[in-house]
């Protein structure tokens, strides 16, 4: 059997990248930071903002447009086809429920009614 051989117990002189990195990213943010701060304040950033998301959102509704149109053109649901699916099954549910309703009503007065039927006969 071989052994290793016994690592010494000094410090080791390997450098932490992520201490290192932190230092570099509050330099950084140190002398950025009254520049930018002044650039996001300005009108013209809010208009370019604007635009940018404007842009953006024209990007998802197209992407999701065409993504929509090829689930069809494939015959797959559609996140539309699917969503309409859960409210006509929300509906169905409802219905289900209010003529479970009705039943038990029907059901409560058919009960009183026999039950006075009997009640009336038995007592004459």
């Amino acid at each position: 059997m071989q052994q290793k051989p016994a690592q010494p117990e000094s410090k080791s002189f390997l450098i932490d990248p992520f201490v290192l990195l932190r230092k570099v990213y509050d330099t950084v943010e140190q002398l950025t930071e009254p520049a930018l701060e002044k650039l996001l304040t300005t009108k013209r950033f809010a208009k370019l903002n604007g635009k940018v998301m404007s842009a953006i959102l024209l990007s998802h509704r197209a992407t999701r447009e065409s993504v929509s149109a090829m689930l069809h053109l494939w015959n797959f649901p559609a996140r539309e086809d699917i969503l309409r699916l859960g409210e006509l099954t929300l509906q169905l549910e409802e219905k289900i429920d209010k003529l479970t309703d009705r039943i038990d009503d029907l059901e409560k007065r058919m009960a009183k009614s026999a039950g006075g039927q009997d009640g009336s006969s038995g007592a004459a």
